[in-house]
């Protein structure tokens, strides 16, 4: 209410702590949702390359055909998918490089996959517990940052400063040669 406030320190950890505890829940749904879409192209990728359906476009000239016969290709293994295809998505999918299509490996493909599933799961777990992965956090901010990372200033008392030689010291002098 644009009125300073006097707290305690409690009041102050405990403050400290939910915030951190809002960013961290932020952060974790920010990763779910990047993890998440990483897994949905991948799973795209793998069912457009493994299923052959850039053949279906390789004559076609119109974009709104190419995108619809896309459609089409990926309509029987649309349940495998946790969200809808968008255009944007199958737009990615006509950018794939034909190096890739070759080089294409299905065992590198799935264990990509179930990789991504594995953090999904630890996102989500993190999030459901999110007081444990906040104390956990502070805890591995404690073993990162505490042995070696000690002090490099020293502390010293100050002297009196005695202002002539302040002056002596940031004062130019010149030399007039006349």
């Amino acid at each position: 209410e644009n009125t300073p406030k006097f707290i305690g320190v409690s009041e102050i950890l405990q403050h400290s702590t939910n915030y951190t505890c809002e960013l961290l829940k932020k952060e974790l749904e920010i990763n779910l949702y990047e993890l998440e879409e990483k897994w949905h192209f991948s799973s795209l990728e793998r069912i457009f390359i493994e299923n052959r359906i850039y053949r279906n476009i390789e004559e076609l000239d119109d974009w709104d055909k190419i995108i619809k016969t896309i459609h089409e290709g990926i309509a029987p293994y649309i349940t495998k998918f946790k969200r809808v295809v968008t255009n944007e998505d199958v737009e990615k999918l006509t950018e794939i490089k034909i190096k890739r299509i070759t080089r294409f490996d299905l065992d590198n493909s799935n264990n990509e996959l179930l990789k991504l599933e594995k953090n999904i799961a630890l996102a989500k777990d993190n999030l459901r517990n999110l007081t444990e992965y906040a104390i956990k956090y502070f805890k591995d901010l404690k073993v990162k940052y505490s042995s070696g990372n000690e002090r490099k200033t020293e502390i010293k008392i100050f002297e009196s400063i005695d202002a002539k030689k302040v002056v002596v010291a940031s004062k130019k002098l010149y030399v007039n040669k006349e």
